[in-house]
């Protein structure tokens, strides 16, 4: 059985700069930093997990990163998603070319494929992402940008919890990491798993193929040629792999 575990912001989907928006209006009425919005700092979303982000802001505003004081930023960042989705997501976002039909066919093929998710968003956000692009019903389980906020850890958690919801193992050869970033690709490498890249998120295919992904595609309009690339991948066992 192949794992295949996709990203979701600019690899499923793009939620028109929901994300964002919410990100920023949250941390400012969180830490009451209204007198200060100008000074919020340009952010680079792509790949970066949301652990990750709260940490380069604490440190810029120079707020001490207690469990506490997260936990309390997520739950006011998650209403906030929720409003932005409901207002302006389902108008300026949409689900990228092909997935449905790639997810459909993925999906209803129970015995071959097993699908999760392996992104940088909190668990809430990204599950209220998936579930408001119709998504919901596709993907049971995954690792989130809550589990650790280095990307390179989270193919691991993934795995873990792939188990856990199967009760299966899953040889290294049918473990894929989908998405649109050189983080993705990275995170791949790093637990010895395929690197399934795509040119839908911010990133050319120019510069994703700098980074040498076991497949690249332009968008996942082909499902057949998808499918094609796994099952080519799976069998060969010349997989790159890194510890650093």
């Amino acid at each position: 059985m192949n794992l295949l575990l996709f990203d979701i912001d600019g690899t499923l989907l793009d939620t028109g700069g929901s994300g964002l928006r919410a990100l920023r209006s949250a941390w400012i009425e969180e830490f009451d930093l209204h007198d200060r919005a100008s000074e919020f700092p340009p952010l680079s979303l792509a790949g970066s997990t949301d652990s990750g982000i709260v940490r380069t802001l604490c440190h810029h505003f120079r707020i001490h990163e207690e469990p506490e004081v997260v936990s309390r930023f997520y739950t006011r960042y998650h209403v906030h998603l929720q409003v932005e989705l409901e207002t302006r997501g389902r108008g300026e976002g949409r689900l990228l070319p092909g997935v449905t039909e790639l997810l459909s066919r993925l999906a209803a093929e129970t015995e071959a494929h097993c699908l999760g998710l392996l992104t940088g968003n909190i668990a809430t956000g990204a599950w209220t992402k998936v579930e408001t692009f119709g998504l919901g019903g596709i993907f049971e389980f995954g690792a989130f940008g809550d589990d650790h906020h280095d990307r390179n850890q989270l193919g691991p958690v993934a795995l873990d919890r792939a188990r856990a919801h199967t009760g299966r193992d899953f040889s290294r050869d049918r473990i894929f990491i989908i998405g649109d970033t050189p983080k993705d690709i990275r995170c791949a490498r790093a637990c010895g798993a395929w690197a399934i890249a795509v040119a839908t998120g911010a990133f050319t295919r120019e510069q994703l193929a700098e980074h040498a992904p076991d497949h690249l595609f332009d968008d996942f309009t082909d499902a057949e040629a998808f499918l094609d690339a796994i099952t080519l991948l799976a069998a060969r066992s010349d997989r790159v792999t890194s510890t650093t």
